[in-house]
């Protein structure tokens, strides 16, 4: 009979135990994780169509707007990120911000001889992509 009840109170730790599992696995913080990722990955992929534009052949106007885009994607990750994927993060603002920095006063007539400073700025951009590509991989499901 006592082994029975100890069985019985073992039974029930284990189920307890499951319950308060499951429910960690839902908790807010795994959505903001989840949420974090998906931020992550939208600004992955706008970053690679920026580094993707040709700013001579493609136009001032499509790397405007891919900037724009890559600007607005920027912020969303950047309040939805982890302390531990916040350096990630700022690397690209931080390259990012070279690239603003290249494009400002930047006019359809003066795009050619500044291509090889946004060039560079987006080289920047580039590599912080990369280091962000490897953080998805290792933090994000």
């Amino acid at each position: 009979m006592m082994h029975r009840q100890i069985r019985s109170v073992t039974s029930g730790i284990a189920v307890l135990a499951m319950v308060a599992l499951a429910g960690s696995a839902c908790s807010s913080e795994t959505e903001t994780s989840a949420t974090a990722c998906d931020e992550l990955r939208t600004l992955e992929g706008s970053l690679t169509a920026l580094t993707e534009v040709e700013p001579v052949q493609d136009g001032l106007t499509a790397l405007q707007s891919s900037v724009d885009t890559v600007k607005t994607d920027l912020q969303s990750a950047a309040t939805a990120v982890s302390d531990e994927l916040k350096p990630s993060v700022d690397q690209v603002q931080s390259s990012f911000d070279q690239l603003e920095s290249a494009l400002q006063g930047v006019t359809a007539d003066t795009l050619a001889t500044s291509a090889t400073e946004i060039g560079t700025a987006l080289s920047a951009v580039g590599t912080a992509l990369t280091d962000l590509g490897s953080q998805l991989s290792e933090k994000c499901p």
